[in-house]
């Protein structure tokens, strides 16, 4: 029993000593190869012409060898790819990766490799939870294929946004350079130690940039998901909206403006409710907070961080509202992002391909902010108002009910839709006397119905009628003439 007591003993010993070494930080030096050259083609979608593509684009980014055949990379160099091609340092040899997991609201990828000579003589670069701030970094660039160059940064304060267009705010570090950078995902270390602190995201002309820290990399590594507070707040700076509110001159608070459906905050949180505190840290009538170690931060750095030794992964946030004029003690618990709180998509494309429908040549689309855009740079003047207004302020879901919003976008021009054919951005209500929250209920709808004619009804009363047997052979003529490949793509 005393020697199994004693093996027992020296076995748990062993573990505790290789968890320690494990844990400990390991510097990246110059010489090693950690860094790669990521080169990726894409073919984006035609959210105008959604049954087309737009013409191939090479993409150009850093990527970051973290083990097992794996390299870290930006997200939103991958999206719609079609062929990945990586380059080791001091090699001719290209090796092809595919996408192994992504986080669109990080925006970070990992891409695998299957050939397993490719981990040959590379070091594996492992991202700690401890953060150097206020501090001096360096910029590990790998655009010469034999030699990595290096370039000053400093590393300036944290705070919290949107990566990459995403939809949960996540904390960031912004950092200053007087060098030329191209923030493609070059890794950032500590300049004295050489630990990584993270990766470059995005850098301006004005020598400002913004760096993903290595605690919230640590943690999409780990294979976890991110959390979501599941409302948005708006600042309450104005005195009559605060006396209406019960709120003293001297009170601190944010307003409770939307709830994500089915979100942390959903049956918890009310519309109006004043968030007082949160997590014991008083909050601003701008969402701001006192962070012991970072100086001010927005709220939902409370709720969306990361930090090891503060994360709100896996725990209960208490929070203390007013509600109705009367103090209330609630605690939340943390889900990550339902997208099916998305009414129109938004932000980075998530890899979502434009879904449309075609009855009677006559093209139908869900609501995305990417159709939108791809009107050009002037698309807030080009495109119709109603539309630009549901954008701004309905992407998200009232209630779990609410469907897409769909919409006529044009009319592939034919003798039998001719009466039409200066239609489009119309917002669709009715469909024979059904509403329609969906393009699948459309085509169901429209297919279903036993009547011999079929009545689309729009938001403004516009109506369009067509018998029911020439919507299908108006199909056919216009695939046939404009090459439209089907009546759908879903």
């Amino acid at each position: 029993m005393k020697n199994l007591s004693q093996i027992f003993y020296s076995f748990i010993t062993l573990l505790f000593i290789v968890n320690q070494l494990e844990s400990k930080p390991v510097p990246v030096a110059n010489h090693d190869a950690s860094i790669l050259q990521i080169k990726v083609t894409v073919v984006y979608p035609n959210y105008i012409q959604p049954w087309r593509f737009k013409n191939p684009e090479i993409r150009q980014s850093t990527g970051i060898y973290i083990g097992d055949n794996r390299i870290l990379v930006p997200a939103q160099a991958i999206y719609f790819y079609t062929n990945i091609e990586v380059k080791k340092p001091d090699a001719l040899k290209v090796y092809t990766a595919e996408l192994d997991r992504l986080d669109a609201d990080l925006g970070l990828a990992i891409l695998k490799l299957n050939d397993p000579s490719f981990q040959k003589d590379l070091k594996e670069v492992q991202f700690p939870n401890e953060i150097f701030l206020p501090g001096l970094g360096l910029v590990m660039e790998g655009k010469d294929q034999r030699n990595i160059e290096e370039k000053k940064v400093r590393m300036v304060r944290m705070d919290i946004e949107s990566y990459a267009s995403g939809y949960v705010e996540l904390p960031y570090i912004e950092i200053q350079s007087e060098e030329k950078l191209d923030g493609v995902g070059e890794l950032i270390v500590d300049s004295s130690s050489r630990i990584p602190q993270g990766i470059l995201y995005q850098f301006k002309e004005n020598g400002m940039g913004k760096m993903i820290p290595s605690f919230a990399i640590k943690h999409f590594l780990n294979g976890k998901t991110f959390p979501f507070k599941g409302f948005r707040f708006k600042p309450l700076v104005d005195s009559a909206s605060r006396n209406v509110l019960g709120l003293r001159k001297d009170d601190l608070g944010v307003l409770v403006a939307e709830i994500y459906p089915s979100s942390s905050a959903d049956g918890l949180l009310q519309i109006e409710d004043v968030i007082l505190e949160v997590s014991n840290f008083k909050i601003d009538p701008k969402g701001y907070f006192d962070h012991p170690k970072f100086g001010k931060l927005n709220m939902s750095y409370l709720f969306h961080n990361t930090y090891e030794s503060e994360s709100a992964f896996d725990k209960k946030i208490k929070i203390k509202i007013l509600r109705n004029k009367k103090p209330i003690s609630l605690e939340m618990d943390l889900k990550p992002l339902n997208e099916f709180s998305i009414r129109i998509p938004h932000g980075n494309t998530r890899f979502q391909m434009p879904k449309y429908l075609m009855l009677a040549g006559i093209i139908f689309q869900e609501l995305s902010e990417h159709y939108l855009t791809d009107h050009g740079n002037q698309w807030r003047n080009r495109v119709s108002k109603e539309l630009l207004y549901l954008n701004d302020f309905y992407r998200i879901k009232r209630n779990s009910k609410e469907g897409k919003i769909i919409f006529l976008s044009q009319v592939v021009p034919l003798v039998g839709n001719k009466a039409y054919h200066n239609t489009h951005q119309l917002i669709l209500k009715s469909v024979n006397g059904h509403e329609i929250s969906s393009l699948e209920e459309l085509r169901t709808v429209v297919n279903q119905n036993e009547s011999p004619f079929i009545k689309f009804i729009m938001n403004d009363g516009y109506e369009l009628i067509f018998k029911k047997e020439e919507i299908s052979s108006l199909n056919e003529e216009a695939k046939k003439s404009f090459q439209i490949g089907s009546d759908s793509n879903f």
